[in-house]
């Protein structure tokens, strides 16, 4: 059997670093599973390669799997969108489903939310800490047929959306 030098694990090496930069960067919960996954997954087969088999199970039983399931599981329990809509706000359906699916889309959470007002600045901007919400859940709203999300990044997922696309709907970002 061939021995395996330092220089020849040094790609892996490198690999760990970069995916942990790209973990600590992420701004997707998606994203930060996926690379959490590959950097332990890199890590057990480094471990394997040296002579650890233990500490390389440990890893991928441990570190990749069961904290990916409870990440997944975190994240899908967690993760939910309030929708406000005004109690009088009278809005098109096919616009609400065509949101709905995009929402389903991304596996979040919808929650319609009936507010008596939604208080905007001069410019049409909404005032997202005027309004009356008791969680730390995203918030969209729907004005006037018009979709405003309080998130960029939320709002930046949503326009990549299948749904949303298909439907040509655009979202406001004020």
């Amino acid at each position: 059997m061939e021995k395996i030098t330092l220089t020849s694990l040094l790609p892996f090496e490198l690999i760990l670093p970069f995916l942990g930069f790209l973990l600590i960067r992420s701004k997707s919960p998606t994203q930060a599973l996926i690379y959490r996954s590959f950097l332990g997954s890199i890590a057990a087969l480094v471990y394997s390669i040296v002579g650890a088999p233990d500490v390389a199970l440990t890893e991928v039983l441990v570190g990749t799997l069961l904290s990916t399931l409870i990440y997944i599981i975190s994240i899908r329990g967690c993760y939910s969108l309030v929708l406000l809509v005004k109690e009088d706000e009278i809005f098109d359906n096919s616009m609400y489903k065509h949101f709905k699916d995009a929402i389903n889309e991304l596996h979040i959470h919808l929650v319609v939310k009936k507010v008596d007002e939604i208080s905007l600045d001069e410019k049409g901007n909404i005032l997202w800490n005027k309004v009356n919400i008791l969680n730390g859940s995203p918030h969209a709203a729907l004005i006037q047929n018009n979709l405003y999300v309080e998130s960029p990044i939320l709002r930046e997922e949503l326009s990549k959306t299948f749904s949303l696309r298909k439907a040509n709907f655009t979202i406001i970002k004020k």
